[in-house]
Formats: structure tokens, sequence, C-alpha cells
């Protein structure tokens, strides 16, 4: 058993790797911390990717005094309390079960977040952050000369079975870079890839435009799947939990194709 106190004390040091951030301007929507204040005692904790009522059920049927999200409450000012916050937030109020998200640190995190993980996961090192609007959301990696197919095919298991593939560029690859869920490229992100001699793009969702403009440039890109681009960093989060705490974990796993 631990305590919420000991376990937000935890989360805080190791997830705020960097204190010059001003997370409310980086991510003004989503939270990086501690939600909902519930039990002190936890004898276990559950993970997941998203937040949502359906994931509130089933980390209360493991028996989990407090819940670790990636994705938390969207708080635009027009929806604030909408019915489906208060739903949600009411469910953790009723079961006493404590909520943290975060968002931005596990996406930019420079040991266990979604993206080093990813390049860690092809066998890469990390070489970089890569910057969307300006903050490190991403990394870039560099593998040795290591065949896309290979790249791939090692992948494949732990990403949706509705990936995108548009294998425009090099055979073989030296540069990649990761920015995970809804990371697609800006227009003014495209020669910044080309400039940087960016070899293969993963990320976790498509757009219309991106296939024509990836064809043009000869780069390499794979859309993984939103969801499952971002269960590395929750995963790597529970394994460092487990390493480093005497407390029970789950992951709960609510898939989502997308």
């Amino acid at each position: 058993m631990i305590t919420l106190t000991s376990l937000n004390n935890f989360l805080s040091k190791l997830l705020i790797y960097d204190k010059k951030f001003n997370l409310s301007l980086v991510d003004p929507y989503m939270a990086n911390g501690l939600v909902y204040h519930g039990e002190e005692k936890i004898n276990k904790i559950a993970l997941a990717v998203s937040a949502s009522l359906t994931v509130f059920e089933m980390a209360k049927k493991a028996d989990a005094q407090a819940l670790i999200v990636h994705h938390v409450f969207n708080f635009p000012p027009n929806v604030r309390y909408d019915q489906l916050f208060q739903n949600r937030y009411s469910f953790l109020v009723k079961n006493n079960l404590s909520l943290f998200g975060y968002h931005f640190l596990l996406d930019s995190h420079p040991q266990i977040g979604h993206n080093v993980s990813i390049i860690k996961e092809i066998g890469g090192t990390i070489e970089k952050p890569f910057l969307h609007k300006g903050n490190p959301w991403g990394y870039f990696g560099r593998v040795n000369n290591l065949p896309l197919a290979k790249i791939i095919n090692g992948l494949k298991n732990k990403l949706s079975p509705s990936m995108t593939l548009y294998d425009f560029g090099p055979k073989n690859i030296n540069r990649v870079v990761a920015i995970s869920g809804r990371g697609t490229p800006l227009p003014p992100d495209i020669q910044y890839l080309v400039d940087n001699k960016v070899d293969l793009f993963i990320t976790g969702e498509n757009s219309e435009w991106i296939r024509e403009i990836f064809r043009e440039v000869k780069i390499n890109y794979l859309a993984g799947g939103h969801y499952h681009t971002e269960r590395f960093g929750i995963l790597a989060l529970e394994k460092l939990i487990k390493e480093k705490l005497e407390v029970e974990t789950e992951f709960i796993e609510l898939v989502n194709n997308v």
C-alpha cells in the first residue's frame, strides 16, 4: 500500500522533468497532474490511455483507488460544466477514485514518453526534440540504415489494425520522427522535416492532404493510430511504478482503432 500523497509526489518528480515549462500555456486544454483527490490509501493503481465513464467503471471493477491516464478531461470554457463533464466527475466523487492526467508530459518525456518509447521500440537512439507549434511534443531518432519493412514488421502488432503507411521515401531508414496521437505535421513543419533529412515520420492520425505532400517530399509516413501510439508511454510509466513503488497496477485496455 502507498498513499495518494506519496504517489502524487512520485509522479510530479518523475514527469515534470523541466520546471521551466509553463504547462498552462503549452497545454491549455488538458491536465498534467492530479485532477481529483480521492482515497488517500492506495492498494492498486489503474492506468489507461483516455478518461471516460467506461474506463472509470473498469477501474472501479478492478478495485483500483487511483487512475492515471494520458487524455483526461478537455476543459474549453464553453463546455466546462456540461453534462458529460458532470457525469464523469460525479462518478469519481461517488466512488472516491483519484484521477491523474498527463498529456504533454507523457508525449514529451525524454525517458518514458510515448515518442522516445516508439523510437526505442524500433531500436533507435534519441537525438533531439521535435518541435510542434514551438514545443517539444515529439522526438527525432536515429537508426542505422534499417529497412522500412523491418520497422513496420516490428511495430505492426503494437499499432492499430487500421494503420496507414505511405512508403514514398527511402527503403532504408536513418532518421525518424515520432510524434504520437494527432501529430499530423502542419504545413510549416514540412520544410523542417526536409531540412532535417527525415526518412520516416511516425504519428497516430492521418489527414486528407498528407498523402500527396509526403509523396512530393519523398518521406515515408506512418499513421499507427492515435490510441495505439499513445499506449507506449502509459505502459512505460506502469513498468516504472511497478519497479519503484510497492503497489499493484493494472492497465485498462479499452481499444480504439482510430
